[in-house]
């Protein structure tokens, strides 16, 4: 006698296994559109921090004053940009730039990081 076609059992064997590789891709698909948004934020946040650097150290001889500047990506609030002046006295200001992520630490997807620089002016 020939068999033609396929059992029940197969079928629901090659359906489950079929179901387990579809959900495994749905999930990485799902990581990976999650590290594409943490990766954004934090380009964001890095660019908004080295324009306040550059704006900073364009004016430092003439005009040093610490801020806080908001960084937002469209109208969602990702981190504060802290800024600070130190003058040890010999030409050279320092400038120290603290990336604080918003949220608490442990749920930000954004590291916090602190820049520093030195800036020669003439006295």
């Amino acid at each position: 006698m020939s068999r033609n076609g396929f059992t029940l059992v197969e079928v629901l064997v090659a359906l489950v296994i079929f179901a387990i590789g579809a959900l495994g891709l749905a999930a990485e698909t799902a990581a990976l559109t999650r590290q594409i948004g943490i990766g954004q934020r934090a380009a964001v946040v890095t660019a908004a921090a080295t324009a306040r650097l550059e704006r900073a150290r364009a004016r430092a001889c003439e005009s040093r004053a610490d801020g806080i500047e908001t960084v937002r990506y469209h109208s969602v609030r990702l981190a504060d940009l802290e800024w600070s002046w130190r003058d040890p006295g010999d030409s050279a200001f320092r400038l120290t730039l603290v990336t604080v992520p918003f949220g608490a630490p442990a749920r930000s997807s954004i590291p916090a990081d602190t820049l520093t620089t030195v800036v020669w002016c003439r006295r």
